[in-house]
């Protein structure tokens, strides 16, 4: 039988991602486990044609700054659940990130919304959660989350 202790949860603030994250929650509760969010602001994120009449220096500060925020603040939303949770942010590929933070974290499952920002035009399932339950080397529950 699998046993989940450490669950790692990729959000991307989405409603998707949200609810995800509830879920894993309500596991990590029924298995004694510690959760922790994980945000990746991809590579791509900053190549809007704004971007020319900003400081791409300020711009990634800024969003970075907000983005920890976020998730800091989200972390505390969930700090009475009885889990314990911890959030972090990093930068890259966000399916390469994840599997990669994943494995050297020796995280014993993902759980990750099937569709989030990125996803909502893909047919079948969100492009970056394909990759990760491709590229993981711990088991990935995917959920799909109707949108309500």
């Amino acid at each position: 039988m699998l046993e989940f202790k450490k669950i790692l949860v990729p959000v991307d603030m989405s409603d998707f991602s949200l609810k995800a994250l509830e879920e894993a929650i309500s596991l990590a509760k029924k298995c004694d486990a510690s959760i922790t969010i994980l945000n990746v602001l991809g590579d791509s994120f900053y190549t809007s044609n704004y971007i020319r009449i900003l400081e791409l220096e300020d711009i990634t500060a800024s969003v970075t700054r907000q983005m920890d925020e976020q998730l800091q603040q989200l972390a505390q939303k969930y700090a009475f659940s009885g889990v314990a949770i911890d959030a972090l942010l990093k930068q890259g590929n966000a399916s390469q990130v994840i599997c990669d933070f994943a494995r050297d974290g020796n995280y014993d499952l993902i759980v990750i919304a099937t569709h989030g920002y990125s996803g909502l035009n893909s047919i079948l399932i969100g492009s970056v959660t394909e990759k990760v339950v491709r590229m993981a080397t711990c088991p990935v529950l995917t959920l799909r989350i109707e949108n309500s």
